[in-house]
């Protein structure tokens, strides 16, 4: 990957609808050589797909959290249980098994409060094998996801 798949990257992570031809014009490429070098970096799997950012409060979810989930038992069968209820709960943006004194970390959101509070009662503490859930509220979206830090890649 050279400065120029670096740059593309950035410019498509902040704007998944850039124009081919304003990639070229930025890079100084040719639009059929742009167009080659984004279809190289998809093929890899490197740009895995395009995206609209949406404001969360505008669809009517204000209520944001993280919850942090502990198993009562490390079984494959049910890891694979709770990772799959999970995966059918709308209400999860993202789901990550991690090390520490925690087994999952959950981005939740919801209309408000209530809905958060029975979001955490009555779907995820009602999975089987679930443990302990530690939930913190979200007050402020400080810095937002602006996709990943093209620039600290290795390669």
């Amino acid at each position: 990957m050279d400065n120029i798949d670096r740059h593309t990257l950035k410019a498509l992570q902040k704007d998944g609808r850039k124009k081919n031809s304003d990639l070229a014009k930025e890079t100084g490429l040719a639009p059929s050589t742009m167009l080659d070098r984004v279809k190289k970096l998809e093929e890899k799997g490197i740009l895995k797909g395009y995206r609209a950012v949406v404001d969360p409060e505008k669809l009517g979810l204000k209520a944001q959290g993280f919850a942090c989930i502990s198993l009562d038992r490390h079984r494959v069968k049910d890891i694979e249980l709770l990772e799959s209820e999970i995966n059918k709960i709308p209400n999860v943006r993202a789901c990550y098994h991690i090390t520490g004194r925690f087994d999952y970390l959950l981005h939740v959101v919801a209309p408000d409060l209530g809905d958060l509070g029975d979001l955490i009662k009555q779907k995820l503490a009602t999975i089987p094998g679930m443990g302990k859930i530690e939930t913190f509220i979200v007050y402020a979206e400080v810095k937002p996801d602006q996709g990943w830090p093209i620039d600290a890649a290795p390669i």
